[in-house]
C-alpha cells in the first residue's frame, strides 16, 4: 500500500506541479493512509481466532490444526480460524490487488502528463521533437511496476491457489518464501538507478564499480577506466606508476641525504638537489 500511496503521491507532483517547498499542499495523507489501512487490515483476523500456524514456515491466515479449513465443514473440524480462507482473500489477496492496480494507473497517469509537456515544448525545439523526458519516465515506472509484480504475484498466485482450489501450491510457495522479501531491496535497485544513469553521464570513462560506489557515497579502490585523448583522463599504466614512485623515493633520498649531513652545508645540497631536478624537468619539457 505504501508504494501505491508512493506512486499517486508521484502523479500528483507532476501533474499538479507540486514543489518540495510547497506548505499548502499537505503530505500526511499519503504517509498516514497506507499505515492506518494496514493496521486495520492486520488486526482483523484477530476476531475468529485466524492467526495460526500454517505448517509452514510462520503464524499466518490458516486454520488449526493446520489444513483443517479446507475440509468441506471446517466449523466442525477445525478448533481455530475456521474462516481463515475468506479471511486471506479479504486481507491479504484483494488489498494486494489493489495497490497493483492504483500504482499501475498513477504511473500511466504519470508517463501521460510527462508526455502532454513534451508536446508542447515541441515548437521551441530546433532539431525536432523529443522524447527523452517521457521514455526515461516510461523505462522508470516499467521498473516501479515490475519491482512489485515480481514481489508479490507469487503471493497472489499462492493465495488464490489455496483459496479457490482449496490446496497449498508448493512451487508459488517457494517463490513466494524467496522473492518477497526482496521487494525492498529492488525498490532501492529502481531508486538508484537514475542516479546511476546519470553518475555514468557526467563520467563516462569511470568504471560501474566507481559509479556505484560514488552513488552510494562509498569510498573504495575501484579501478578508474578511460582511454587516453582529447578530453579525456589519460591512462596511469603501471609503468608511469613505476617511475613516479621511483622519482618520489629519490627525491626523498635526497632530501635525507642533504639534511643528514652538516647543518650548514645541508641548506645548499638541498637547494642543488631542486635545482638539477628543475632542470631536469625543463629539459624533458623542452625536448618534447
Amino acid at each position: 500500500l505504501s508504494n501505491a500511496s508512493l506512486a499517486v503521491a508521484y502523479c500528483l507532483i507532476v501533474r499538479l506541479g507540486w514543489k518540495d517547498k510547497d506548505k499548502s499542499k499537505n503530505r500526511l495523507p499519503f504517509v498516514l493512509t497506507p499505515f492506518l489501512i494496514s493496521l486495520v487490515l492486520a488486526i482483523a483476523p484477530l476476531f475468529g481466532s485466524n492467526y495460526n500456524y500454517n505448517g509452514g514456515y510462520s503464524c499466518y491466515i490458516s486454520g488449526y490444526p493446520a489444513g483443517c479449513e479446507f475440509d468441506p465443514n471446517p466449523q466442525e473440524t477445525c478448533t481455530r480460524g475456521a474462516q481463515a480462507r475468506n479471511m486471506l482473500l479479504v486481507a491479504g489477496l484483494i488489498p494486494t490487488l489493489d495497490a497493483f492496480f492504483i500504482l499501475t494507473v498513477a504511473v500511466v497517469l504519470l508517463i501521460h502528463a510527462v508526455l502532454v509537456q513534451e508536446r508542447r515544448m515541441d515548437q521551441y525545439q530546433r532539431a525536432g521533437r523529443s522524447r527523452k523526458m517521457t521514455m526515461e519516465s516510461f523505462y522508470q515506472g516499467m521498473f516501479y511496476i515490475g519491482a512489485f509484480a515480481i514481489s508479490w504475484i507469487p503471493f497472489v498466485v499462492f493465495g488464490f491457489k489455496e483459496y479457490i482450489f482449496a490446496s497449498v501450491h508448493k512451487p508459488s510457495y517457494y517463490v513466494m518464501l524467496a522473492v518477497t522479501p526482496l521487494h525492498g531491496v529492488m525498490n532501492a535497485g529502481v531508486y538508484f538507478r537514475p542516479r546511476l544513469k546519470a553518475e555514468r553521464e557526467r563520467n563516462p570513462t569511470d568504471s560501474t564499480c566507481k559509479s556505484l560506489m560514488q552513488v552510494l557515497h562509498i569510498k573504495c579502490c575501484c579501478n578508474r577506466k578511460s582511454k587516453e585523448g582529447a578530453g579525456d583522463t589519460p591512462v596511469i599504466t603501471t609503468d608511469q606508476q613505476t617511475e613516479d614512485d621511483a622519482e618520489k623515493g629519490n627525491e626523498k633520498k635526497i632530501q635525507t641525504n642533504a639534511l643528514a649531513g652538516d647543518p650548514k652545508t645541508a641548506t645548499i645540497n638541498l637547494e642543488a638537489a631542486q635545482n638539477a631536478e628543475i632542470g631536469s624537468e625543463k629539459k624533458v619539457i623542452t625536448s618534447s
